[in-house]
């Protein structure tokens, strides 16, 4: 049993966040967690792509100045700062460059961003490899601070007469990429914004998508659907628009004879092979009180569509054994039956002593005693053949009671003398008087409509070779043949009044229950047959 109390004490004392909140938090922290990763990536490749390209820009602007001719002219003279201050302070100013010094292969500057400095020797202790021949980027601190500097060497008639060093420092550097950094912030803040916005919608669609529901109140229905599904005695069998199954309870494994496992998500064509949910897939056409045999269980089943927005995206078929519904009504039939014939005995009895009292009242005692010997001789000999040949109680009981009543009815019944039913095989006895009453009544109402002397109503039964065929023929009117295919439906009738319409249904759908056949043989304004074919085997159980 599930113990629910114990659910709902867990679903009390659980957090009260709910699922919005729940998915709101989520989505953020899986939003922001992805924001923080790009934009550290983003950051560490900008701004190693920026220093590089600044090195570059400063290189190239280093390899344009060791080029200019008055500046390899005037290199090592004494006089040469007067013409290379001049240009190298242009092109600072026109490249962006933090400085640009020009030296000889003492290391004495020849030009200065500070003319003060001009004529005094190189600082920073990276310029070596520049004297050496050597071109390169260094980062060292010179008289202006921390910079990233530059290096080329400058040639005069392919001998090295000094070098040129262009520097930008590191602070200007840093300051421009805490303004990259900045505007990257700035676009991660703007994403979360647009995340918050994106997760609060996202979380609404949701919980609109899952009708308002917390998890807890999911969890909940669905510990209470399977209570109900197991707790109910029908069974219970669901499949999906392609007819897969989705839903078995208990109840319907043990009817069904279906393994524990593996039945979820297997065709149902597979599991219960004359299922007849693909049909209702198929039409979307509910099917309500069928009786169907399922392997050995015979059962009264209901299959309905399940339809989404116009759509059938499954099926549902509820079933209960029949044989719980047969013995339900058998106790109700016994007891109707027993009203009827004791309402049909005491109509006769009153008749019969009021023809014999009428009898000795006119002195005709021997008349009175021959209608007493003829009443018990016909009786007795009506019951005699019946219990004879009929070796099921319900059945023989129902014919005795139909032959009072057509008696009343001033109906010919007529048994054939052939007739032989046996004890109960295959088929159960209320199926058998389902199809046997329905048929003789069916007849004595088509008997009402023609005079008293057409008034034959014949009944025929054999049970041998595994079969059971059932003969019912009327004097009657006959079907029309117009209305032939529709006697068997629910409903229809020829005759007015409710309740109607129902029994020739009931005797249609017990035949197919058990695999048998039905057929009706009619002439128009002369008889009614209905012939019955079902088989009786061994029963399998």
């Amino acid at each position: 049993m599930i113990n629910i109390t114990a659910r709902l004490h867990h679903w009390k004392n659980a957090k009260r966040l709910s699922l919005r909140g729940k998915l709101i938090l989520l989505i953020l922290g899986l939003f922001a967690l992805s924001l923080l990763v790009t934009g550290f990536v983003v950051r560490t490749t900008v701004v190693h792509q920026f220093e590089r390209r600044m090195a570059e820009n400063t290189m190239n602007i280093a390899i344009a100045v060791a080029t200019i001719p008055d500046i390899i002219e005037n290199v090592g003279k004494a006089d040469g700062s007067s013409t290379i201050q001049p240009l190298a302070d242009s092109i600072r100013r026109e490249t962006g460059a933090e400085f640009i010094v020009v030296v000889d292969m003492e290391g004495i500057r020849y030009s200065h961003k500070v003319p003060e400095r001009i004529g005094k020797k190189v600082v920073g202790g990276d310029e070596g490899p520049a004297l050496q021949g050597r071109s390169y980027i260094s980062r060292a601190v010179g008289t202006l601070g921390p910079s990233l500097r530059a290096f080329v060497p400058i040639y005069r008639d392919k001998i090295q007469v000094g070098a040129v060093l262009v520097g930008t420092l590191l602070d200007n550097v840093k300051r421009e990429i805490w303004s990259i950094t900045l505007n990257i912030l700035l676009a991660l803040m703007l994403g979360l914004v647009v995340g918050v916005i994106g997760a609060t919608t996202m979380a609404d669609e949701v919980k609109s998508s899952m009708r308002g529901l917390e998890p807890e109140e999911i969890d909940r229905l669905l510990w209470e659907k399977e209570a109900m599904l197991e707790s109910i005695r029908e069974g219970i069998v669901a499949v999906d628009g392609e007819g897969k199954i989705t839903l078995v309870n208990n109840q319907a494994r043990r009817l069904l004879e279906l393994p524990g496992s593996g039945v979820i998500g297997k065709p149902v064509e597979q599991a219960i092979p004359n299922s007849r949910l693909l049909e209702v897939l198929k039409t979307g056409i509910s099917e309500y009180d069928r009786e169907q045999l399922l392997g050995s269980v015979r059962i009264m089943t209901n299959r309905v569509p399940i339809t989404f927005k116009g759509n059938v995206v499954g099926a549902i078929a509820s079933f209960r054994d029949m044989s719980e519904i047969t013995a339900m009504a058998e106790e109700l039939t016994s007891v109707n039956r027993y009203v009827d014939a004791l309402r049909v005995g005491n109509h006769e009895f009153m008749n019969k002593l009021q023809t014999i009292s009428g009898l000795i009242q006119l002195g005709e005692s021997d008349k009175a005693l021959s209608f007493i010997s003829r009443t018990v001789q016909f009786t007795h000999s009506t019951m005699s053949f019946i219990t004879s040949r009929i070796k099921n109680p319900s059945v023989a009981g129902l014919l005795l009671g139909k032959t009072g009543r057509c008696r009343e009815l001033g109906i010919d019944f007529k048994i054939d003398p052939d007739s032989y039913l046996g004890p109960q095989g295959r088929i159960d006895s209320n199926s058998l008087v389902v199809v046997v009453g329905n048929l003789l009544e069916n007849g004595m109402n088509a008997l009402l409509d023609v005079p008293v002397d057409r008034r034959t109503l014949e009944l025929a039964i054999f049970d041998e070779s595994g079969r059971i065929i059932i003969s019912v023929k009327d004097q009657g009117p006959g079907v029309p043949e117009e209305i032939r295919d529709r006697i068997f439906e629910k409903g229809f009738s020829t005759k007015k009044g409710t309740n109607r319409g129902v029994g020739l249904h009931s005797v249609k759908s017990a035949v197919e229950a058990y695999g048998g056949e039905i057929s009706l043989d009619s002439v128009e304004g002369e008889y009614a047959e209905f012939l019955i074919n079902l088989p009786n085997g061994c029963d399998n159980r």
